[in-house]
């Protein structure tokens, strides 16, 4: 039962308010507005009924506290008059008095009261509640049964016509208010999947603006009417762009090589091996080119040299091969001086042609340096379906390929048998 202080200039008033309210509150009777003051100190208060004599005594200080911006604010002082000739309506308003009851008192008027006064001290209007939600740096935003904006409390750049005060979302649609037309129909999409199913969804976009790269996560949720039917969407938007480009980093380094730039050996094992199925699944149009590359001599290179020149040999030669092969092809260094490539849609003329090129251009890389002459490629190439449908016997026939290369003298490219 909430609790309700009574504060009377004497005790026949202060009965007489008990008896109107007995058993509808826990009631405690005062004297004095320090007293309140104390009892909502140690313990929850739900309303305060206070005589218009005390509250004009103390010129409404105890109203005055209350209304303060602080935990006690949603506690309503409502003042009374026993006869109704001691109370301005007007002053009492003007001065915190939530409401006010006269004669002749009703329980179930006072009652009703109480409550309303109650209520309206912990509601919010929207603007309120914008200017509130605006302290925090997540955009807050509701949705209607329409996928269509209510209120939002951030309006950033990715919107349009950008951050301008006189701009309302309200009532408007995704389509309507952003840059980005890709982004606009992906979030009207997971509005309509929400609104239908009632499954929140979370997922990160990316926005770009003026040249900078920013990423948003969206949290939406729906929400319901007191019937439990899905009536709209509330949402919060972060900015999680240190965050994204920390994980794309991280990502970056756990499958390419820090020095080339090229995948690294797992990822690229990884990469070719499901080439290689697509290109098996594919059937009589499935063709590809599985490439063993290794930098000939380059132990010497390092000897002779030193390892700086040796790891500008390696970005020269991963350099080469990013540029000769298209993104869908995989690129990668699978070890010291050893670098593997899968061609799609190769035949052998077309990967004896690429090879071929890859090799000249590595050949004179470093024409009048001192690393003229040194640097060659030997190249081992086996092909998809011929010589197998799997990465292992790809690998096998492309590694005996560039087995006989070096066994010929290095510095050129052959097709397994």
């Amino acid at each position: 039962m909430e609790k309700v202080l009574i504060l009377a200039s004497n005790a026949q008033t202060a009965e007489h308010m008990q008896r109107l309210l007995a058993g509808e509150f826990a009631l405690t009777c005062l004297a004095t507005e320090a007293q309140a003051m104390d009892a909502i100190e140690h313990a929850p208060v739900y309303a305060v009924l206070e005589e218009i004599r005390l509250a004009l005594a103390s010129s409404y200080e105890l109203a005055s506290q209350l209304s303060r911006k602080d935990w006690r604010a949603a506690i309503p002082v409502i003042a009374f008059s026993a006869s109704g000739d001691d109370i301005c309506l007007d002053d009492c308003l003007h001065r915190g008095i939530s409401d006010f009851l006269l004669p002749p008192f009703s329980t179930e008027l006072a009652v009703k009261r109480i409550h309303n006064a109650v209520r309206s001290k912990e509601s919010f209007t929207f603007a309120e509640i914008e200017a509130i939600l605006q302290e925090l740096p997540s955009n807050i935003f509701l949705k209607d049964s329409e996928g269509k904006y209510i209120f939002m409390t951030h309006y950033w750049r990715h919107l349009k016509p950008g951050h301008n005060s006189k701009m309302t979302c309200r009532g408007k649609t995704d389509i309507e208010i952003r840059k980005n037309k890709v982004n606009a129909l992906k979030a009207m999409e997971s509005d309509r999947h929400i609104l239908k199913t009632g499954e929140g969804t979370t997922y990160v976009i990316e926005e770009n603006y003026e040249g900078q790269q920013e990423f948003l996560e969206l949290i939406k949720r729906p929400t319901h009417d007191k019937n439990g039917r899905v009536n709209g969407i509330v949402a919060l938007i972060n900015d999680v762009t240190k965050k994204q480009l920390l994980k794309m980093e991280l990502e970056e380094r756990s499958t390419h090589d820090p020095l080339t730039g090229l995948l690294n050996k797992a990822a690229t094992e990884e990469m070719v091996g499901m080439a290689v199925l697509k290109c098996s699944l594919d059937g009589s149009t499935g063709t590809g080119a599985l490439m063993m590359i290794d930098v000939d001599n380059f132990k010497g290179v390092n000897d002779n040299f030193g390892h700086a020149v040796g790891d500008k040999v390696l970005k020269t030669v991963g350099s080469i091969i990013h540029s000769n092969f298209k993104g869908m092809d995989v690129k990668g260094r699978v070890g010291g001086d050893e670098f593997m490539v899968f061609a799609r849609d190769a035949d052998d003329s077309v990967a004896l042609r690429l090879a071929t090129a890859i090799g000249a251009q590595a050949a004179h890389a470093f024409d009048g340096q001192n690393l003229e002459g040194r640097v060659s490629l030997s190249i081992g190439i086996a092909l998809c379906p011929k010589h197998g449908s799997s990465f292992q016997e790809l690998y096998k026939a492309a590694d005996q390929a560039l087995y006989l290369v070096k066994e010929g003298g290095k510095g050129s490219c052959r097709v397994a048998p």
